[in-house]
């Protein structure tokens, strides 16, 4: 198996085992799924059997904004975050980290999320 078959491996796994965690965390079958974001079940069930290898672009795009998550996070990307959008504890992980930022830190965390606010209002 050379490296390229074993990315694309990876690739299904990835999607796969993500587009799960999200369908149980939501508490969605395939087929509600399906209704949600009109993609078609069978494609659902074969990312989540790892058939398929390079599902459509408007397919995963219409998951990912179902459960609201960056489009990457179901390619497995890394470093792309889950938006907070359906995952209450994404919240709680920021406060966490603020509290561990040093004062000073926080200050400028703090100056600098005033300033976008004032911009968007």
């Amino acid at each position: 198996m050379d490296s390229k078959d074993v990315h694309n491996r990876l690739m299904r796994e990835s999607m796969s085992t993500e587009l799960a965690r999200l369908m149980k965390l939501e508490g969605i079958s395939q087929s509600g799924l399906s209704r949600a974001t009109g993609v078609p079940q069978p494609t659902i069930n074969r990312i989540l059997s790892q058939v398929t290898q390079d599902p459509r672009r408007d397919s995963m795009i219409s998951i990912a904004n179902y459960f609201g998550v960056h489009l990457e996070s179901l390619y497995g990307t890394p470093g792309i975050q889950r938006s907070s959008k359906k995952d209450p504890k994404a919240v709680e992980d920021v406060f966490n980290r603020i509290l561990n930022l040093s004062k000073a830190e926080r200050t400028s965390l703090l100056s600098l999320v005033e300033n976008k606010y004032n911009e968007d209002v």
